[in-house]
């Protein structure tokens, strides 16, 4: 699940970069298409505005000081400095004679050199200082003749402000807009997300056997078709278990599964022969006890003793076929092969008498119902398979070794495990590193058998490494 979520988390974050970043590059570029040409329009209409200013200033003074120059007029051309002086924006108005002298002028004036080097010049023109002030100037003429220069310095710093202003205000516009854009990739990453999230979690839950998970959240799109896909898969898995657990407790599991994922026309009545081993374990003195106690208590005894038997049938790879009455069938060998079998059911019959001794002393002392046991144990060749009609079926063995291990259940000593010497035998032949102890009792005549049947009681199973 670590791996799942981070692996997740990478692909937001990398949805989210990506989304982001394809948005702010529209908006960089878009920004930069639309917004060049704005700013560059702008920026050069202020700048026209400025020289236009400073071009007709500096034109006007120039032209009305032409005669005053000339007939050295100081005191008019010192109104006409300041008249000029007090319009908005002049920082300085200055008049040079031919001389490099200032004749008259206002405010500061401009950088030295310059009023030389302008001085042989008949051109108008524009220079920048470094305290942003735009000096215009435009040589006084007459009939081919300059006496002076006329020069207006116009303030350019709220124009750069002004400029600065506009380029910091676009700035922050698409800042904001790129903000926007991150955000909202952010937001819409989450949104994502949120339901693949609830997915992987889904699907972990179900992989870890937790079937009754379900997805809650409210969803639009896409998302709604796969919630209600997985629930609706998640509802089948949990009936298909809730089947498989309720045909268990008919029929033993490997049965089940082995017939569970077949198709109908795979059900057939015909059988396979298999080497298999039975067991047959029947409830001593059931009759008497039956006659003398009501049927809740004889469910709950014949619960209890078949519980027993189940659990340790199937710790030793065995399958429960069927109870009948207050007798156990237990099977070995099918319908999954096991090579072991006769060994797997010797070991579960001395263990089911070891441990019914062992709780029947238990209920005698806390003064329950009890009843004891007896065993019977064969095997051989039997047909294994569905038994029944096509619309009711019994998976079973029949055959010599089920009938003979019936045969010796009914014949077995109280609290004994009965078999037949061919059983022994063939346990011991497979050398499985146990030594088997029992003691022989008299041949016996079995119904549905022509020979006697030469009888073993089982005493013990020891390990030859215990020894």
């Amino acid at each position: 699940m670590g791996h799942s979520l981070r692996d997740l988390n990478v692909f937001t974050l990398t949805f989210a970069q990506k989304l982001a970043l394809s948005m702010i590059s529209m908006i960089l570029l878009s920004a930069g298409i639309l917004g060049y040409p704005m700013v560059y329009r702008q920026f050069s209409l202020m700048e026209e505005q400025f020289n236009v200013m400073g071009t007709t200033l500096v034109n006007q003074l120039a032209t009305n000081a032409i005669e005053l120059v000339f007939v050295k007029d100081e005191l008019k051309l010192g109104q006409l400095v300041k008249n000029i002086s007090e319009q908005t924006d002049v920082l300085s108005t200055v008049i040079v004679n031919k001389d490099q002298e200032i004749v008259t002028g206002s405010g500061i004036q401009p950088p030295n050199h310059w009023l030389y080097d302008r001085m042989n010049t008949q051109e108008s023109g524009f220079a920048l200082d470094e305290n942003n002030i735009g000096w215009f100037y435009q040589p006084i003429v007459f009939n081919g003749v300059t006496g002076g220069v006329a020069w207006i310095g116009l303030d350019k710093s709220q124009l750069i402000e002004n400029q600065r202003f506009i380029v910091s205000s676009g700035l922050t516009l698409v800042a904001l807009m790129v903000l926007s854009i991150m955000l909202l990739a952010v937001r819409i990453s989450r949104n994502l997300s949120k339901p693949i999230l609830e997915i992987i979690s889904a699907s972990e839950a179900i992989a870890s056997g937790r079937l009754s998970f379900r997805m809650r959240g409210d969803y639009s799109g896409e998302f709604t078709a796969v919630k209600s896909a997985f629930n609706n898969m998640a509802d089948g898995l949990e009936q298909k278990l809730t089947l498989e657990k309720n045909i268990s407790r008919f029929v033993s599991s490997s049965v089940a599964e082995n017939y569970m994922s077949r198709e109908d026309e795979d059900f057939t009545l015909q059988g396979e022969r298999v080497e298999a081993s039975i067991i047959f374990v029947d409830l001593v003195g059931y009759t008497n006890f039956s006659n003398n106690h009501s049927p809740e208590v004889i469910a709950d005894v014949l619960n209890f003793y078949f519980t027993e038997f189940a659990n340790t049938c199937h710790a030793h790879q065995g399958n429960v076929d069927k109870f009948i009455g207050d007798c156990a069938m237990l099977v070995f060998g099918c319908p999954s092969y096991d090579p072991q079998h006769r060994q797997h059911a010797l070991n579960c019959a001395v263990q089911i008498r070891d441990d019914i001794a062992i709780l029947n002393k238990q209920r005698q002392q806390e003064k329950l119902p009890w009843l004891d046991i007896r065993i019977g144990l064969a095997s051989g060749e039997v047909l294994a398979g569905l038994l029944g009609s096509p619309e009711r079926l019994n998976y079973s063995v029949v055959g010599d070794a089920a009938n003979l291990a019936a045969r010796l259940c009914d014949k077995a000593p109280c609290g004994q495990i009965l078999t037949d010497r061919a059983f022994i035998e063939s346990v011991r032949a497979n050398k499985n590193g146990f030594e088997i102890s029992t003691h022989q009792t008299q041949q016996v005549q079995v119904k549905g058998f022509t020979n006697a049947i030469d009888t073993l009681v089982v005493d013990q199973i020891e390990s030859n490494n215990e020894k």
